[in-house]
């Protein structure tokens, strides 16, 4: 968000300023999209899939894969947004969940893989019953499919928590990381395979948007369009960092294909069922939750990520 509202300020000779709020000191999460709506802010980084019941559609980017990485995914998402293809009756999948919202998408997290503070995979049991803290809706699939207990915890009580005992390990962005102190507590990382990408999105509403001078939303979408690969390639750095650090201190990071094999189908098998479960869950909602997933994975195809051959097969 910075470096965004910098280049806005900079390409405007400061006829645009901005006065920020961080970490909920004017309003909490996840209710920025609400604080837009009721002109407590002008402009938010808003966090969608923090409110599944308000936008389900969003969580399609936490969906597990076999190969994705930051720069894919940020790609991926900002064509999914970007996209005019019809998902239903007419509507875009921007039309259908973030209508009423100027965006600009930003870079999504690094994937997230599964870290422990020494608990290994090295059969079927030691998953199966293992606690590991979810960051979502999708994750809580995922682990129901897997046989994995699922704790919610907020992120900054993780640390306390972990060094306790109280559960073995977490879901979570290794780029993300250094911001809680994990890179000192985590031990055990599984790599080489995706545990799906966290999305967020500059908005503010049409009314907003449509009151700015020309020059002023010129200077947006240009800062926006400047910022959106370095943004994705900070993650990419910070995760680096994260790696050294670790190893340095004697973690360890184990490429998913070096798991036994029985490992590796059980952790298949639950990607493919939870993309199944969350199709399902939109179409109970009257929702285009096939087409979207086919959307999805198609758009990720193109920008270089991989998913298991029953998720390529649907049609």
């Amino acid at each position: 968000m910075v470096p965004w509202m910098e280049r806005v300020e900079e390409l405007t000779d400061g006829q645009v300023t901005f006065d920020t709020f961080t970490g909920g000191e004017l309003v909490e999460v996840p209710d920025e999209a609400e604080a837009l709506h009721s002109g407590t802010v002008d402009v938010a980084l808003v966090l969608p899939i923090y409110e599944p019941d308000q936008y389900p559609m969003a969580e399609v980017t936490m969906l597990p894969l076999t190969h994705s990485d930051t720069i894919i995914a940020s790609n991926a998402w900002r064509k999914l947004m970007e996209s005019d293809e019809e998902l239903i009756d007419g509507q875009s999948y921007r039309e259908m969940q973030f209508d009423d919202f100027q965006v600009f998408p930003v870079s999504t997290t690094q994937e997230y893989s599964i870290s422990t503070t020494g608990h290994e995979f090295n059969s079927v049991n030691d998953i199966e019953g293992t606690s590991l803290r979810t960051p979502s809706r999708i994750h809580e699939t995922y682990s129901d499919k897997t046989g994995i207990n699922s704790v919610t915890i907020p992120a900054v009580e993780m640390y306390d928590a972990l060094s306790r005992g109280a559960f073995e390990g977490s879901f979570y962005s290794i780029a993300d990381w250094t911001g809680y102190g994990f890179q000192d507590l985590f031990t055990y990382t599984v790599t080489g395979v995706n545990f799906g990408h966290f999305n967020a999105f500059i908005g503010m509403t049409d009314a907003t948007w449509d009151e700015m001078p020309e020059n002023v939303q010129e200077a947006m979408a240009q800062a926006h369009d400047e910022i959106f690969t370095p943004g994705a390639e900070e993650w990419l750095e910070r995760a680096e960092e994260a790696i050294a650090y670790n190893e340095d201190e004697g973690g360890s990071f184990v490429d998913f294909n070096e798991l036994d094999p029985e490992v590796q189908e059980h952790f298949i098998q639950g990607i493919e069922d939870t993309w199944y479960e969350y199709i399902d869950l939109l179409e109970a909602n009257g929702l285009p939750g096939n087409e979207l997933a086919i959307m999805w994975r198609d758009i990720l195809i193109e920008e270089g990520g991989e998913v298991p051959e029953a998720i390529m097969e649907l049609e």
